[in-house]
């Protein structure tokens, strides 16, 4: 180790959470994270799907997927209260949602198009309002407004900032935000509603700012600070003297990023004090990360052993901070810039970073191999700490004699006195020797002054209470509230101790454990009364994905966490889940991948399922543990949602479906939970709500638009119970699920017509309808009439009781049912028995549509007696356009006689229906809103590659006299001829068409 003086700093890799975070997405190739960000307990991944991954942050574990269907996520930020997430698409939409989401997507969102066919650079949360910042310089505020209900919010976003270049960088401090661009730094006062640059210099690149909170008060202007924005609108620049701040913010700099390794320190009224340089000091060699395998190994090396280089020109893009220090990073490293003394600035190479996130003294580093990377950077005295708690004695002392001249030169902690045990614990009276004076100092640091706690207990060794000088961010307030994150080094190696102790459990009687834990207990007596509050760590034996809260969570990483989480809490956990019984496994299993089921429809849960059982009665019981693991884990919406879902999504995808079909229909249990579990699964994601009437008809189903989920799975489930004779039960289950009468309408296709037609009308379905056609009849047709004027009404055809959440006439009109009878009963007979009921239609519901559809059907079948239903359809369909109309009354006219010249009809007629032949160029003309003309048309079908030539005369369609003579014509299959030659050849029939037949 060199002589020269050491920055009393250290940089510690911690155990890899890699494989824990890509473990959603492991096997699944198309799914890539693109950002991420960290909170107080929560870290969460955006991803190509457009998903959200969040885990715990300690320990990571997978909790859930957020899903979004908007496209991939390019940015996101988690809200200081941890209770939402605003991210941003490719698109520039900026969407704010829950972070703890049921699976049953009870929850709401707020959007902001204010950064549309923009890119999102920067995002930063302040209390209820997110900042979101963009490539052109807009920066934008999307505010949530008061809750309605505890899933439901407004948001209210506005633009409120346009500054001249990219956003890089976005920080708050309370109602301050500081906006840092390609040429500027800004200060704005969100309270005020203005704004102001800091300095005059322009810059041109990447380059961040950010607040720092100092011990000293800097003077800054007094004005009114009011932190709620009721009334959001666009900021106004000021100058110097019109920018006001308040004294809360006396303690507050900022730091802002120039050229070649200076940074500005200015205060909070935008007032540049001073220039700090660290190109020179980052000369320097990097420092070593001290990584997990040195650490074990008590083999650290802290300097790099590489010559004094140039100074480094650095841009800092992105600065924050952090323990002390500015952090900042690039591609290739990390820089730590201590502000008030710049020789102790350090840095470290670190290959391939794409982006890093602060929380604290953790650092979180995602790398463009995959890798996942948590580090700690802490100072000298309470790394020091930590290795005499991990027993790492000699490297305790080695460091220790490395930073001699440091702690003999400063305060340090006095948490530090716990390291006078080196003399105990070491056995190289040499290295003892070399730290005899830093042993007697700290040996001086331990008092015997009693204090007072604020419950009001007097703590005579007050290490305990002094504990928290170690962490630097830590809250007093939290000091007698939350014991774990206040505990003496004592109490962390009795923790230790009993570590050590039930990682042996399984060698160790019951009785010695028993005396371990009771050893333990009378220790922790020496520190607290509270001991008894200990006994949650013996008992935490599920290792289950739980949400943690922002209350739970404390306001710091203790040390204790670095020990139990990362060393011996990962071997409890295994030894905690062998003890787990076989039922627990499978169920904390099961969850997660209910979790992953959202987004990742490749999850097999088959095969999880299968190792458990094969049964489906131990699969049954499998579901019922399900649920109660469900409510232990607080999970209580879902609940019932995750074991139904996946009961039915194993038996949809399982290869021996119908055998445990028919298993299920004969056991009188599992049918009543296959049933449950539809319903269960349907009325969560609302797909069945209001479609049933109080007798179990089934209401007019709204367009087969809301098909149920698993609906191929039901219907089987129904059809295997029609062919085993259980029609009764079929009814029962139509009743709680009425979309199933579909499937029942269907089983009793072959019977007579008139016994289902209630039911089959009340569905109001038109493709059902349109399946049943061939079977009606003039006398079907008579009745139906009848029922339908009832229906009409919005009266239930079974229990004739009124019904008022559905209207029918918006549904299918007379017109509608018109159609349907001239398809099934052609034009004559149609235009016959609606007169023959003409009391029953309101006046005007029968348009000239109708009439004017059954007079050209008599005319076309004549000829066709194929051509109704797509002529009934063509018609309906042109009757949206004036000019449509306008041609179908003169063909009607020319046809006075009761003569057709042929089966087609005209061009303007056909291109404005999907159904006759043009359907390309109706497309375009809904796609492009075109004037609709025969000039506009043909120039249409030239772009669609349809020939434009006649081919009775060979001539172009477009030929003004041929035109003006007899216009174009369409025959159903897309052949276009001049009128005049179809007159002249004497033809019915496209031409074309029967050439291709003979």
């Amino acid at each position: 180790m060199s002589d020269r003086k050491v920055p009393p700093y250290i940089l510690q890799e911690l155990p890899d959470i890699t494989e824990c975070v890509n473990f959603p997405i492991k096997n699944i190739q198309r799914i890539k994270y693109t950002c991420f960000d960290i909170s107080k307990s929560l870290i969460a991944f955006g991803a190509t799907s457009g998903g959200i991954y969040v885990f715990n942050r300690w320990p990571c574990e997978f909790i859930q997927l957020i899903p979004n269907k908007d496209g991939p996520i390019t940015r996101l930020a988690i809200s200081t209260n941890e209770k939402h997430i605003g991210f941003a698409n490719g698109k520039g939409m900026v969407t704010v949602t829950e972070c703890d989401q049921t699976l049953s997507r009870n929850y709401s969102t707020a959007s902001s198009k204010e950064h549309l066919g923009n890119e999102v650079t920067s995002m930063i949360w302040s209390g209820c309002m997110l900042f979101t910042g963009d490539d052109v310089g807009k920066i934008s505020i999307l505010q949530l407004n008061s809750f309605i209900t505890k899933t439901m919010f407004h948001g209210s976003s506005q633009t409120i900032m346009s500054l001249d270049s990219r956003i890089c960088q976005l920080d708050t401090r309370d109602s301050m935000l500081l906006v840092s661009t390609l040429t500027r730094c800004y200060i704005c006062n969100t309270s005020q509603e203005q704004y102001r640059q800091i300095g005059q210099k322009l810059r041109d690149g990447e380059f961040g700012a950010c607040f720092v909170i100092t011990e000293k008060s800097i003077t800054n202007g007094k004005a009114e600070t009011n932190l709620e924005i009721t009334e959001v609108k666009k900021y106004n620049i000021v100058d110097d003297a019109q920018f006001l701040v308040g004294d809360e913010y006396s303690n507050t700099l900022m730091y802002c990023a120039r050229p070649s390794s200076r940074i500005w320190e200015a205060t909070v009224d935008g007032m540049v004090r001073r220039t700090h340089q660290f190109k020179q000091v980052l000369a320097k060699p990097p420092m070593k990360i001290i990584n997990v395998e040195s650490y074990e190994n008590e083999n650290v090396v802290i300097e790099n052993e590489k010559n004094t280089c140039e100074g480094q020109s650095v841009n800092f893009s992105r600065i924050h901070s952090m323990n002390g220090s500015v952090f900042s990073f690039n591609k290739k490293a990390l820089y730590f810039l201590n502000i008030d003394n710049v020789d102790d600035t350090v840095w470290y190479s670190y290959d391939d970073i794409i982006d890093c996130r602060i929380y604290h003294d953790m650092l979180y580093v995602w790398r463009s191999n995959g890798s996942f990377v948590s580090l700690k950077f802490m100072k000298i005295d309470k790394f020091l700490v930590k290795c005499y708690i991990d027993e790492k004695y000699v490297l305790c002392a080695e460091l220790c004699a490395l930073y001699k001249e440091y702690l003999l030169g400063n305060n340090i902690s006095i948490k530090m006195h716990i390291l006078v045990g080196l003399r105990d614990k070491l056995k190289n009276n040499g290295l003892l020797s070399s730290v005899e004076e830093v042993l007697i100092k700290v040996e001086k640091l331990k008092s015997s002054e009693a204090t007072q706690l604020k419950s009001g207990i007097y703590v005579v060794d007050n290490s305990f209470h002094t504990q928290s000088l170690l962490d630097e961010d830590f809250d007093a307030k939290h000091n007698d509230d939350n014991l774990f994150n206040t505990l003496s080094p004592e109490a962390l190696q009795a923790l230790k101790g009993l570590g050590v102790t039930v990682s042996g459990k399984f060698n160790s009687s019951k009785k010695i454990l028993k005396e371990k834990w009771e050893d333990f207990e009378e220790k922790m007596k020496n520190f607290s009364d509270r001991n008894q509050d200990l006994s949650p760590i013996g008992q935490d034996k599920e290792n289950t994905p739980k949400w943690i809260t922002r209350d739970e969570y404390p306001d710091d990483t203790p040390i204790i966490n670095d020990e139990i989480i990362f060393k011996e809490s990962s071997q409890d956990i295994e030894i905690d889940n062998n003890l787990q019984s076989k039922e627990d496994k499978f169920c904390k299993l099961l969850y997660q991948y209910s979790r992953l089921s959202l987004v990742n429809k490749e999850t097999n849960l088959a095969s999880i399922i299968e190792d458990y059982s094969c049964d489906i009665n131990e699969i049954h019981e499998l579901m019922l543990l399900l649920e109660q693991y469900c409510i232990s884990v607080g999970a209580l919406d879902d609940s019932k949602f995750v074991p139904n879902n996946i009961f039915l999504t194993y038996l949809n995808m399982c290869s021996r479906r119908s055998e445990l079909l028919d298993s299920t229909i004969k056991n009188e249990i599992l049918y009543k939970y296959f049933v449950n579990s539809c319903i269960s699964v349907n009325v969560k994601t609302q797909k069945l709500m209001n479609i049933g009437c109080e007798c179990g008809f089934p209401l007019p189903y709204i367009r087969t638009s809301q098909m149920p989920v698993f609906s191929e799975l039901i219907d089987e489930f129904i059809e295997r119970q029609w062919s085993n004779q259980t029609k009764e039960q079929c009814y029962e289950m139509c009743k709680r699920m009425p979309y199933l009468w579909r499937k029942i309408l269907y089983l009793r296709r072959n019977e007579d017509l008139l016994h289902v037609l209630r039911i089959l009308l009340q569905m109001l379905d038109e493709n059902l309808l349109h399946s049943f056609l061939p079977q009606f009849t003039l006398d079907t047709w008579d009745r139906a009439i009848q029922l339908y004027a009832t229906l009409h009404a919005n009266i239930c055809l079974n229990c004739n009781k009124k019904f008022d959440n559905i209207s029918v006439k918006d549904m299918l009109s007379w017109d509608d049912l018109g159609s349907l009878i001239i398809k099934s009963i052609g034009g004559k007979h149609a235009i016959k028995i609606m007169k023959k009921h003409g009391n029953l239609i309101d006046r005007g519901s029968l348009t000239m549509k109708f009439y004017h559809t059954c007079l050209l059907a008599c005319l076309y079948e004549k000829y066709d007696v194929t051509i109704t239903i797509v002529l009934v359809d063509a018609l309906y369909s042109a009757y949206e356009f004036d000019e449509s109309r306008l041609e179908v009354c003169k063909m009607l006219r020319h046809s006075s006689n009761g003569q057709i010249y042929n089966t087609s009809l005209p061009l303007i007629v056909a291109a404005t229906s999907q159904s006759w032949g043009l359907k390309h160029v109706n497309d375009e003309i809904k796609l492009s809103n075109t004037q609709i003309n025969i000039d506009n048309v043909l120039t249409i079908m030239a772009e669609t590659q349809i020939a434009l030539d006649c081919s009775l005369c060979g001539l172009p369609l477009q030929n003004e006299f041929l035109i003006k003579d007899g216009g174009l014509w369409v025959f159903k299959c897309g052949h276009t001829f001049h009128g005049a030659c179809l007159i002249l050849n004497r033809v019915k029939l496209c031409p074309s068409c029967v050439v291709d037949v003979l």
